[in-house]
């Protein structure tokens, strides 16, 4: 008799989960990229000493970043729905912890400007090419949560890398004597250059890993089995041709032409126009309205980012939930606006704050209410995307980080406007209007109809 096992039928055989290794892959990409991103607004108050630049000059180093970013946001999901994201997202990472690394030796505004617009520039490939990762490993009723997973890793890059970035700083500084210093203990005006160099060096190791291990299609990949390949697909027809992708151009006249896209942007805009603050200005809040100190500020500084973490993850099971209830016109719209009106309420509180730490506490509901709405942001460029979606996440990518670039000048101007030169009230004030306004054109996002349908191709932009 033949004691054998037999083998299991190939309709019972479990799916694999190297999916979950790919979004992995990525959400540490994430980490990466907001620890390199965030620390030198941390840093900024010493680098300013030590560069001798003023607080404007250092609001437009922190702004062109920005700009950069966005501007790169469509040619980088393009390159990456072209090529893939294995090699693409690999080199972006390199040159982006290059530029971080390169830091270490700046000696003048220009070389501070110049890398910071470099770094911005090819960090802009990492959400548009995290998007097609999802669009293209994930099965479609759960890709607002796997978008929730890689942006998790943003925000704890985020919210580690301001008091990372100030005690690997102190402990350059004091040495041996680190453990022991006084709160109100300051670093040294050089102590920022080893932690970008040290930041670099790891982004540029995570370059490596990254290529190593991940896979542009999941049929590509040597572990994936049938039945994880039939899980992700569903009903779509499961790829096993070349490896690039799409050779089309982007689908701009589509998405210029769509209005539900152009509120998406105006959703992300206002989103990124706050969020922008906690990134760039708010340490210098704390100082000017209550004086606090450089290690205050960096843990002040993680509380709202790490308090992101948790919108993240409820925005991206609420996105899911009611849009496998409701369908994606109202899945993916009522959770946008739902969030933009939490943000109104806290940012509008945050002027009658009596302490910095009650401040802080409601710029953490800030910072958790813009992350409620981010994976059905992203969740909508997926859904509507199609073969475009690098293309279509890199476009509304660009829009919102517009946001992001004039936050700094945003906040800087009215503050500087005011009687005392650093009254901020009116700038919350502000900023809080906006988000409002955003509510309502979150009503105008429809995820159900896609942005070029499935037959219709584009060359040039012009269809065939």
């Amino acid at each position: 008799m033949n004691s054998a096992t037999p083998p299991v039928p190939q309709t019972e055989q479990q799916p694999t989960k190297v999916r979950w290794l790919m979004i992995l892959l990525a959400t540490l990409t994430a980490v990466l990229l907001y620890l390199d991103r965030v620390c030198i607004s941390t840093a900024g108050e010493t680098v300013a000493k030590n560069l001798g630049i003023s607080k404007a000059e250092l609001d437009n180093v922190l702004g062109a970043f920005f700009l950069t970013y966005a501007l790169g946001q469509l040619p980088a999901g393009w390159l990456g729905d072209r090529w893939g994201a294995r090699w693409t997202l690999g080199i972006y990472i390199f040159l982006w912890s290059l530029a971080t690394a390169l830091l270490a030796f700046a000696r003048t505004l220009s070389a501070l400007l110049i890398l910071r617009l470099a770094c911005g520039l090819f960090e802009a490939g990492a959400y548009p090419l995290a998007a097609s990762i999802v669009r293209r490993w994930v099965p479609a009723p759960w890709r607002g949560t796997a978008s929730a997973v890689i942006a998790v890793g943003g925000r704890l890059g985020g919210a580690v890398a301001p008091v990372l970035t100030i005690q690997l700083m102190l402990a350059w500084t004091h040495g041996s004597q680190w453990w022991s210093i006084p709160n109100d203990a300051t670093a040294d005006l050089n102590s920022w250059r080893p932690v970008m160099g040290l930041y670099g060096l790891a982004g540029i190791a995570g370059a490596g890993i990254f290529i190593l291990l991940f896979r542009d299609w999941p049929h590509l990949h040597p572990a994936v089995n049938t039945a994880e390949l039939r899980l992700i697909r569903g009903s779509e027809a499961v790829s096993t041709g070349s490896s690039q992708g799409s050779s089309e151009w982007p689908p701009i006249l589509a998405m210029i032409c769509s209005f539900p896209m152009w509120m998406n942007c105006a959703v992300q805009f206002s989103a990124n126009l706050g969020w922008g603050f906690l990134v760039t200005k708010f340490p210098q809040f704390l100082k000017d309205t209550f004086q606090s100190s450089q290690q205050q500020q960096g843990w002040m500084q993680s509380l709202p980012l790490a308090a992101g973490i948790i919108g993240l993850f409820l925005g991206g099971l609420f996105t899911d939930a009611l849009t496998r209830s409701c369908g994606p016109r109202w899945g993916r719209s009522l959770a946008m606006s739902g969030s933009r009106l939490l943000v109104f309420v806290a940012l509008a509180a945050v002027p009658f704050a009596g302490s910095a730490w009650t401040a802080t506490m409601l710029l953490a509901v800030v910072g958790l209410a813009t992350d409620l709405g981010t994976p059905a942001v992203w969740a909508f460029g997926q859904d509507v995307g199609g073969r475009f979606v690098g293309s279509a996440v890199g476009w509304a990518n660009m829009w919102g980080n517009f946001g992001v670039a004039v936050s700094p000048a945003f906040f800087g101007w009215i503050v500087g406007a005011s009687t005392s030169g650093t009254d901020w009230s009116l700038a919350f004030q502000a900023c809080a209007a906006v988000n409002l306004l955003a509510a309502v054109a979150a009503l105008g996002v429809n995820a159900s109809k896609p942005l070029v349908p499935s037959h219709q191709t584009y060359s040039g932009n012009r269809g065939s």
